[in-house]
């Protein structure tokens, strides 16, 4: 392939179809999905992900990886060259990037050295994942393999399509349910006033339609004072709590595809249920970096070295992450370990926040003894017990006779 065009900029972008969205839908974009063909799919998926609680859960994995701190390590040593490239913006999109190919058919990563390091997600649309090729057009039936190019990488199990398969149902149910919501607040939310007006005047019906009608809008009836209507089914709550505990079933379900469990994200029962949830979340995070880190050391790392980074003999791993501890509990384990082996002082600022003292100067010369120090100690001398008429002549003593 000539490398003096990159792939994604000769895609023919098309605008995203932007329609209802239903379970018919999700379906057909799966059969599609299975003859290789995912870019239904794809749109679907990112369609759906306009839904706050399922974007803010694929969030909340991605900053697990992004905002966990990765190091590449050679004989022990830091490489200040992959040091600066860790901590640019095109590294952090491509561990996104890496992460996000859980959620999707298929992602093929585009690598750019031309000027430095540079990352791009191509368009995920244009696969067609049976033939393992790039379709220029979505409409196109030949294009590009993403195979066997040092600069794509592919990433994906075959035949798999991606966790958000898994929530899209839940998000179809939960728009689709609250859009009926929104029409039964719109229906039901404001009462609706009923005019009455006397049979056996003529102009009574108009004049109380056009009394409504310039009123504005709310619901509203006209009728004949002799006419009766009921409303069947909406006199409790009931109808309400049905729409709240739809939405939030779907929420719960689209939480646990991705995260595992609820608690980490909308209120618990209980700390300790919460403690168990918190557990089960931290053990996705730890597989995920587990999964970036695989990613970085088998399929990066090679095609660093062609390019003349200083990589070989090292590997990206990501630092030991502590338990989830309180600062109390940290101190207690601190204080304990320093008294077996002394710790160093910069822990103690980084890690309870701390400022630093200013640093006092000791003198170099020896202290010279203090006067006490120099002067010898004085014998203690107890006085002896007398009695009384002892000490009353002890008393005169010292007179003159």
């Amino acid at each position: 392939m000539n490398k003096s065009k990159q792939i994604h900029s000769i895609l023919t972008y098309r605008p995203p179809v932007r329609t209802p969205q239903d379970i018919n839908k999700w379906r057909n974009a799966i059969r599609s999905a299975d003859y290789g063909r995912v870019w239904q799919l794809v749109e679907l998926f990112d369609d759906l992900l306009l839904d706050p609680v399922l974007s803010n859960a694929v969030e909340k994995r991605i900053m697990a990886i992004t905002n966990a701190e990765i190091v590449f390590s050679k004989g022990n040593k830091n490489v200040p060259q992959i040091d600066d490239l860790i901590d640019t913006p095109e590294f952090e999109e491509l561990l996104r990037e890496i992460l996000l190919s859980k959620f999707y058919p298929k992602t093929v990563l585009e690598f750019d050295f031309s000027d430095g390091f540079k990352v791009v997600s191509l368009d995920r649309r244009h696969f067609n994942v049976k033939d393992k090729i790039i379709l220029k057009s979505l409409s196109d039936t030949d294009g590009i393999p993403y195979e066997g190019n040092d600069f794509l990488l592919p990433l994906g199990k075959e035949r798999e399509l991606g966790l958000f398969v898994k929530t899209a149902p839940y998000a179809i149910f939960k728009r689709n349910g609250m859009s009926d919501f929104a029409q039964y607040c719109e229906l039901f939310g404001i009462d609706t006033l009923v005019g009455l007006y006397d049979p056996d005047d003529e102009n009574g019906r108009a004049e109380m339609e056009n009394a409504f009608k310039n009123r504005g809008g709310s619901g509203s009836m006209t009728m004949s004072k002799n006419s009766d209507v009921k409303t069947i089914g909406t006199q409790s709550t009931g109808t309400v709590d049905i729409h709240e505990r739809f939405a939030n079933k779907c929420d719960e379900q689209m939480l646990i595809a991705v995260l595992g469990q609820t608690m980490t994200t909308k209120d618990g029962s209980s700390y300790s249920q919460g403690k168990v949830h918190a557990q089960t979340e931290d053990d996705i995070n730890k597989a995920d970096r587990r999964f970036v880190q695989r990613i970085l050391n088998t399929e990066v790392l090679p095609r660093l070295a062609k390019r003349g980074y200083d990589v070989t003999g090292g590997w990206f791993h990501f630092a030991e992450q502590s338990e989830n501890l309180t600062k109390k509990e940290q101190l207690e384990i601190a204080e304990r370990v320093n008294a077996i082996v002394p710790i160093d002082e910069n822990y103690w600022y980084e890690t309870f926040g701390v400022p630093k003292g200013k640093t006092q100067v000791t003198s170099n010369k020896d202290e010279e003894p203090s006067d006490e120090k120099q002067k010898p100690k004085q014998r203690k001398v107890t006085t002896k017990k007398l009695s009384y008429w002892e000490q009353f002549l002890d008393f005169f003593a010292g007179a003159p006779r």
